[in-house]
């Protein structure tokens, strides 16, 4: 019998680790059978919500819906309900409190991997394929930009339709979309792209990005932008870019901008390496890569048909460690 012939449950479930990446898992009453910890949703009600429920009746634990990474629909077999398809919204979930088993479950246990995959027949069919995703991927914490970041002369913040005008201070020169992808922009392809990315508002899944302004403290002009987008999550890589005004290079505003970013994604979502991709005849992006602490890494010979001829594309990048020794020797 085919899983579209099968009956199908649906449910929710959290992929819950703690700060010693061990795997929680709970065992109802009535079985042998461990999963993760979880449920089925009630008539209506959203994944989120349902799981946020379900943890507190079966773990007595309270959950910020915030902290719910969505690692997306996981399907296998039903563990408990024989000749059942399982159809699973699945979320991991850091947790270094204490736990209860309340409610229907029986007994929840901390496992490494090696004492989880040791289980084997009593691990359920779901908890098997999830610990088939890469185990750095438990580390990631998402970012949902909705408050500024502020430096010491300069603050990132949340686009808004508002800034169409400073965009196309300098997207539409000439100067500044020489190693761009894109043309000069007019006004109306300026206020159609704010549109667009003012709708990007947090970094969770693969190929999610954030255009992001940067906003001098001082009068509040934005003197240029940072682009964040997430490439991986099963190995926690992002690609970081830059734009500034002309009139306000070479005042350290990028650098100063950029770092603050790598902080977000290196610190807050625990990313272990940031790329920035670029044409190697842009000298002050090189510069900045390299004073960021960004090493080149590669260089495509003329991979890109670009504004009429063939161009080389360079890879520059940052780990995670390469960061935290950047910051602690001052630089």
């Amino acid at each position: 019998m085919s899983d579209s012939e099968r009956p199908t449950i649906h449910v929710v479930a959290a992929f819950t680790t703690d700060a010693q990446d061990r795997i929680l898992m709970v065992r109802k009453h009535g079985s042998e059978i461990f999963m993760q910890p979880g449920g089925k949703p009630e008539p209506g009600e959203e994944p989120v919500p349902a799981l946020v429920r379900e943890l507190a009746e079966e773990l007595l634990v309270v959950v910020d819906p915030d902290d719910l990474v969505t690692w997306g629909r996981f399907e296998a077999d039903a563990a408990n309900e024989p000749g059942h398809h399982l159809v699973a919204d699945v979320f991991a979930l850091r947790l270094d409190g204490e736990v209860t088993a309340a409610a229907e479950i029986a007994e929840a246990r901390w496992f490494t991997r090696a004492e989880a995959r040791a289980l084997g027949t009593r691990l359920a069919p779901l908890a098997r394929r999830m610990l088939e995703v890469p185990e750095v991927r438990s580390r990631f914490r998402p970012f949902r930009f909705t408050e500024p970041i502020e430096t010491e002369r300069l603050r990132l913040r949340p686009i808004t339709i508002d800034d169409v005008d400073a965009f196309h201070a300098y997207q539409s020169r000439e100067d500044v979309a020489r190693f761009m992808l894109f043309e000069p922009r007019g006004r109306e392809e300026m206020a159609a792209k704010v549109a667009e990315w003012s709708e990007h508002t947090a970094l969770e899944l693969d190929g999610d990005y954030l255009e992001i302004p940067i906003e001098r403290r001082e009068d509040g002009a934005m003197v240029g932008h940072l682009y964040l987008s997430l490439r991986s999550t099963d190995h926690l890589t992002a690609e970081i870019g830059w734009g500034l005004h002309p009139d306000h290079q070479g005042k350290g505003y990028a650098q100063e901008a950029a770092t603050a970013l790598l902080e977000v994604a290196f610190d807050r979502m625990r990313l272990h390496r940031v790329v920035a991709e670029l044409d190697p005849r842009n000298e002050a992006s090189v510069a900045l890569c390299r004073r960021l602490g960004l090493r080149e890494e590669a260089r495509f010979r003329q991979d890109m048909w670009f504004k009429g001829a063939w161009a080389d594309t360079g890879v520059y990048a940052i780990v995670a460690g390469d960061f935290s020794s950047t910051r602690g020797s001052g630089g």
